[in-house]
């Protein structure tokens, strides 16, 4: 009879390790696929092409480099709405919703959080597990401090216009992963030097012709490019792997 009671014993161990082992398995499957589609893996793969968009999450997107002019990522404009819900312009679409149907659909997000409430967009953006696949866009020094400090892993973008401006991003952001906002108008070197330090490097499209933005893209190290024409990038962006 101990016999027997040992050996239960025994195989209920083991069978709380197998559950054990299936469990943590399945976790880091759930991880590694969320990774798969976050920022920083779509960055690696190559120039990140960034469209407007509007609140319908529709829009067709790479997930992966750019192809065909097909853009890896949407900019969203945020208001406050009515009862304090967060909005996305131009419409009628509340920022939850947008947020629950990029994560179905693997789509990368640039938000300007403009009038809205930092915090209750942070708070949506965690609730929809839209951390690693969302760029916030401040509207002033304040709210980028308030993102900061509400969450450690939600890529933040500091606009950056001098060396100056390189240096006080960094500062600011500590250990907080951020992207350096920089006009396609800055010079190489501040390109070069802002990117030493921020995960990301964003500029908007220089509008210049297709040879020209070619060499742009070579002398700059850019991460994330804005443009209202997408098409016109898919011949020029490379793969950086």
């Amino acid at each position: 009879m101990q016999q027997s009671s040992k050996s239960s014993r025994g195989c209920f161990k083991k069978i709380a390790l197998a559950v054990g082992l299936c469990v943590a398995v399945g976790t880091t499957l759930v991880v590694q696929h969320s990774k798969a589609y976050g920022i920083m893996a779509r960055i690696h793969h190559g120039l990140i092409v960034c469209t407007p968009g509007t609140g319908l999450v529709t829009t067709p997107v790479s997930t992966s480099s750019p192809h065909d002019g097909v853009p890896s990522m949407l900019r969203l404009e945020l208001a406050n709405g009515p009862d304090g819900r967060v909005m996305v312009e131009p419409g009628s679409n509340e920022l939850e919703g947008v947020l629950a149907s990029a994560h179905n659909s693997n789509t990368l997000l640039m938000l300007d959080i403009n009038s809205a409430s930092a915090d209750n967009v942070v708070k949506l953006v965690r609730k929809t597990r839209m951390r690693d696949r969302v760029i916030l866009v401040p509207s002033d020094h304040k709210d980028t401090e308030t993102v900061l400090h509400a969450d450690s892993k939600i890529m933040v973008a500091i606009p950056v216009n001098s060396e100056r401006d390189a240096y006080a991003a960094h500062k600011l952001a500590g250990r907080h992963p951020y992207a350096a906002y920089l006009s396609p108008s800055a010079t190489p070197h501040l390109f070069a030097l802002t990117h030493r330090d921020a995960e990301a490097i964003i500029t908007d499209n220089p509008g210049a012709p297709k040879g020209s933005t070619s060499e742009f893209l070579a002398e700059r190290p850019v991460d994330i490019m804005i443009t209202q024409q997408p098409t016109q990038l898919a011949d020029t962006t490379t793969n950086k792997s």
